[in-house]
């Protein structure tokens, strides 16, 4: 499959763009207008530039508001039209986009618009270039694939043809079946956007808030299958608006739009049928179930907070890893790796096992789909446990069941016969990122382990906002919460920091902290009144929750009671959960009041 990118999906001016755009794998590039105005290449140097990276000119973004133009300004659009075929023959590429009128005056007359296009037409094969007629979800008067379509058929003329865009299709509520009738030969090229799936106007969804394949929740899949199976045989090519594609290092960008392709075909490769399968190639599926192994938290070499906080948490020491610094901590179901490396830093989440057989499998996945594994030395009687580092610093490393050959247990000599409980595991993992990694942290869970993104959910912190996004499998038990902190002064410490512990008992565990000297976070007892007014709670369920400090949710017949530790100075806490009658949420209602708490409570543990 021919892979392309547009100019505009990638930060930068446009020498910089073409040069990230070809390290990262691509065979060709959409030409934005603006880009080729505002460099100080000439078009010919530009095509010199394009050719000696390996690199095809595929498309030219250069004319709007070519039909439904009132009579009397049309020459001026044929003007420009001429001005810009000289400008495309210099570059030497021959297909040129035309996006449907969105200007106010727009003639809503099918018959003009069928005689402008065929005139567009008739100009553009004079100069030897095809135009792609798109619809702008935006348009004034075509809107939608299906419209497009029928301009092009009534313009009547070879030279016009459909251009087929993802996000303008699924934005508008279409799907692949709206292009059931297009043969594909008539498809022009093929533009590629997800999305995450937002109720706003959707030029400022389109401008704004567009991303890679596999990072979104838009069906790109569907209608990229559809457009394959109606014969289309030309360019897949990203194009991206988003504040994050304007801001992030072109580099990474174009590293992170190539592996959304790779993971395109990948999906493509599962629904596409036998004889269009030859364009696109398969990885290693994902595993079939995905469950948590352990959390791995770092700490100096003989630092009392670690293991102060595992002892107050009812963890007891299990296990002895045969040849690296590291313990296993036992409660229960939920497993803590504590290594001990030197150098400052403190307590912080550094990794999550998790079990996905076969881990071999999982691997080859991660290399196919081009996310970085984790150097690491293993010795001749040790578990692979192969590791793959996030976007955002921490690492997934995975291991088989405890049948398999490579079960990270067995590298450890397990110390004692007394097995503590009270924990049925890890309920689920928080981590940190920086806003412009939100869609990139999101892609490596779903590409990787085919996880499921929530919706985002927006929270008031005391200095700015919070943004948070709930992944879990289709099958399995791990689950990830991504939280991307914006405000004035917000500095967070991005990475796994934070671990919720499912119990059955949550009373009885925080009673166990309290007495071990480990504090909870403070509730407000405003709080506690608002509980009141929100449920109407039995008095006996209130006091509890206020004398224990709880938070609390109610959906349906389920219930959620929770409390945190103070947030240490490395920014992991973790939280204690006990889910009842089926709760299956995060306790989002109380996030604003946690949020609060935890800004004013400075650490204390290990003191």
């Amino acid at each position: 499959m021919h892979k392309g990118i547009a100019t505009v999906s990638i930060s930068g001016v446009l020498s910089d763009k073409l040069e990230a755009i070809a390290a990262a794998g691509f065979d060709g590039i959409e030409l934005f207008d603006n880009d080729l105005i505002s460099s100080p290449l000439s078009p010919t140097e530009i095509r010199t530039r394009c050719a000696d990276l390996g690199l095809s000119i595929d498309l030219f973004q250069p004319v709007r508001d070519v039909e439904g133009v009132p009579p009397d300004r049309f020459d001026a659009v044929l003007h420009r039209l001429r001005t810009k075929l000289r400008v495309m023959a210099e570059l030497g590429t021959q297909t040129l986009l035309a996006c449907s009128t969105v200007a106010e005056d727009a003639v809503d007359d099918p018959a003009l618009r069928a005689e402008q296009l065929h005139r567009v037409g008739r100009l553009a094969a004079d100069h030897g270039v095809t135009v792609a007629y798109e619809a702008l979800a935006w348009g004034r008067h075509v809107n939608r694939v299906g419209q497009a379509w029928q301009a092009v058929v009534h313009a009547d003329h070879p030279a016009v043809t459909l251009a087929v865009d993802t996000f303008h299709i699924l934005s508008r509520g279409d799907d692949g079946s709206a292009l059931a009738a297009v043969p594909g030969d008539r498809i022009g090229f093929l533009q590629v956007a997800d999305a995450p799936l937002l109720d706003m106007n959707v030029l400022e969804w389109s401008r704004h808030f567009r991303c890679f394949p596999g990072q979104g929740t838009l069906d790109v899949t569907g209608v990229v299958a559809a457009t394959l199976e109606a014969g289309y045989r030309g360019p897949l090519s990203l194009e991206v608006f988003s504040d994050v594609v304007r801001e992030a290092d072109a580099a990474v960008t174009a590293r992170d739009a190539m592996r959304s392709l790779v993971f395109l075909e990948d999906q493509l490769a599962q629904v596409v049928t036998e004889q269009v399968a030859s364009p696109v190639a398969a990885a290693p599926p994902p595993a079939r179930r995905t469950d948590v192994a352990f959390l791995e938290l770092a700490a100096p070499p003989g630092d009392p907070v670690a293991t102060d906080l595992l002892c107050g948490l009812g963890f007891a020491l299990h296990g002895r890893h045969r040849a690296k610094p590291v313990t296993w901590w036992r409660n229960g179901d939920a497993h803590v790796v504590l290594n001990e490396r030197p150098g400052p830093g403190g307590v912080h989440g550094t990794a999550l096992g998790v079990v996905a057989p076969p881990v071999h499998a999982v691997a080859a996945r991660a290399e196919a789909l081009l996310w970085p594994a984790v150097a690491t030395t293993r010795g001749d009687h040790e578990s692979a446990l192969p590791g793959i580092s996030s976007p955002s610093g921490w690492h997934v490393f995975v291991s088989d069941g405890p049948d398999g050959d490579d079960h990270w247990q067995d590298d450890f000599e397990v110390v004692g016969d007394e097995l503590p409980g009270g924990l049925l595991g890890l309920d689920h993992v928080g981590v940190s990122v920086p806003a412009d990694r939100l869609n990139e942290e999101v892609g490596f869970l779903r590409m990787l382990f085919d996880l499921r993104p929530g919706p985002v959910e927006e929270f008031i912190e005391p200095h700015g906002r919070l943004r948070s996004r709930a992944l879990r499998p289709r099958s399995g038990d791990l689950r990830f919460v991504l939280n991307v902190e914006d405000g004035q002064g917000a500095t967070p410490r991005t990475g796994l920091n934070q671990v919720a512990l499912r119990c059955t008992d949550v009373v009885a565990a925080v009673d166990g902290l309290r007495a071990a000297g480990i504090p909870l976070m403070c509730v407000p007892d405003n709080y506690y009144v608002d509980l009141d007014a929100r449920f109407d709670l039995d008095p006996a369920l209130l006091e509890l929750l206020r004398g224990h400090g709880l938070l609390y949710d109610r959906l349906g017949e389920g219930e959620l009671l929770h409390a945190y530790t103070p947030v240490l100075d490395t920014g992991f806490y973790v939280e204690l959960l006990e889910r009842r009658g089926g709760y299956d949420g995060y306790g989002s209602a109380g996030t604003h009041v946690r949020l609060a708490a935890q800004n004013a409570t400075a650490s204390v543990i290990g003191t």
